[in-house]
């Protein structure tokens, strides 16, 4: 059972990495791009450290990439109303329409499946799938780190 779960998550992530490749294409845009996309609609509007910190890109990568999607019309950069002298970026409404063609199906089959299962039986899977997550967020970390560490020696 335990070798069919972790075939059956390794499937799932090999699927929604075709997936949102296929998205990507659709749209004219590369992964990076979407990574950054994918944060933006997440967290509402953000700074661009914090798109480095939860993508593992330099802020210099950053910039280029905010580039190509405000040339594209997907995002925008704006002042933020709290505090005049830091910028955010947000998705454009054009970005949040086009997103929704292509994910909203995955969104309401996900409705439809999750209401078969109990709170309890729901708990079970989200710890699931945050631990697996947080966890692949560690290791992505420390790669980046060592990678960081070679490429300097």
């Amino acid at each position: 059972m335990f070798e069919e779960l972790v075939d059956e998550v390794r499937r799932s992530q090999l699927a929604t990495d075709r997936f949102d490749q296929a998205v990507a294409d659709a749209l004219g845009l590369n992964r990076t791009d979407m990574r950054c996309m994918d944060v933006i609609e997440r967290e509402g509007p953000v700074a661009a450290g914090r798109l480095a910190e939860a993508t593992g890109l330099t802020t210099g990568a950053i910039t280029t990439v905010l580039d190509r999607l405000e040339r594209g019309g997907v995002a925008r950069r704006v002042r933020d109303e709290s505090d005049r002298r830091r910028v955010l970026v947000e998705l454009t409404p054009e970005a949040r329409a086009g997103a929704a063609e292509f994910y909203g199906p995955h969104l309401e089959m996900s409705e439809q499946l999750y209401r078969r299962y109990t709170v309890e039986q729901m708990k079970l899977l989200l710890g699931f799938v945050r631990n697996g997550r947080e966890f692949n967020e560690r290791e992505a970390a420390r790669v980046e780190a060592r990678t960081r560490n070679e490429r300097a020696s």
